[in-house]
């Protein structure tokens, strides 16, 4: 009888401790969405909205930040974790494989465009010979010039090194997302706001972050609930972390940008 009352207690214990919120994040600096380098803090929008989920659904978040190839090895080859972030269905197909992966719906929108010095807006597509971008980062807006050779790739280890060489002129554009490129000068750097501009005569490209799962598609549908229950929430998100009104958050379904009353 006492056995019988144990493992009950045992069983309740059981459903009252949830198994933690398992997330393995793509391992990078790519503030403000999100910094997650192995042994440091992970930080950024994207990781204050993860961690508002997981309050939502009542569990622990667990982050873990890996490379990419090993994000994919792990979410295919061991329970470990639940959930991958950022993923998208057309990135890393060779990794995935025959994997049949659930996406959740669109958790940040993204817009990847050209960047260039201030003295240069304007100048066109035809100006721009030489293209930066961060080692890894397909410019895929830029794709037919790359391939017809009328554009040539220069990449760089990271944000800072693409700076200096468009300085220095020895690219014309850096092709990156603006709200990271203006992040990383106004944290590093003594250069105005306006040195570097998004041109928007030259390619540009709109992506989306998601969260990927193999095995719990039922959490996916959960996270796209909360998106949509909790927008009004996110917005304000995005504007405590500096993303509002940059050209990624005017493609969100609702961007954080608060546009003025129009005059009577």
């Amino acid at each position: 009888m006492k056995a019988a009352i144990l493992a009950l207690l045992l069983m309740a214990l059981g459903v009252c401790q949830a198994e933690p919120l398992r997330v393995g994040l793509e391992s990078q600096d790519y503030l403000p969405y999100y910094r997650a380098l192995p042994g440091k803090p992970a930080e950024g929008y994207a990781i204050a909205l993860l961690q508002r989920f997981a309050i939502d659904q009542g569990l622990a978040l667990e982050l873990e930040a890996l490379p990419i190839n090993r994000l994919h090895r792990n979410l295919q080859t061991t329970d470990r974790l639940m959930l991958v972030f950022p993923d998208n269905p057309a990135w890393s197909r060779q990794l995935k494989g025959d994997a049949r992966l659930y996406y959740s719906r669109p958790i940040i929108r993204i817009v990847d465009g050209s960047l260039v010095l201030r003295e240069h807006l304007g100048r066109g597509i035809d100006a721009v010979r030489r293209l930066g971008t961060v080692r890894g980062f397909t410019p895929e807006a830029w794709q037919d010039r790359l391939r017809d050779g009328q554009v040539h790739l220069v990449e760089a280890s990271d944000i800072g090194a693409l700076v200096r060489m468009l300085l220095r002129l020895r690219i014309d554009a850096i092709y990156a997302n603006p709200e990271v490129l203006h992040h990383y000068l106004d944290a590093n750097t003594n250069l105005g706001g306006d040195r570097l501009l998004l041109d928007p005569e030259l390619p540009l490209a709109k992506t989306a972050f998601h969260a990927s799962s193999l095995k719990h598609p039922e959490i996916l549908e959960a996270f796209d609930r909360f998106l949509i229950e909790q927008s009004e929430e996110l917005a304000q998100l995005r504007r405590q972390h500096g993303l509002a009104c940059g050209p990624s958050d005017l493609a969100e379904e609702y961007p954080a940008c608060q546009q003025p009353d129009a005059a009577p």
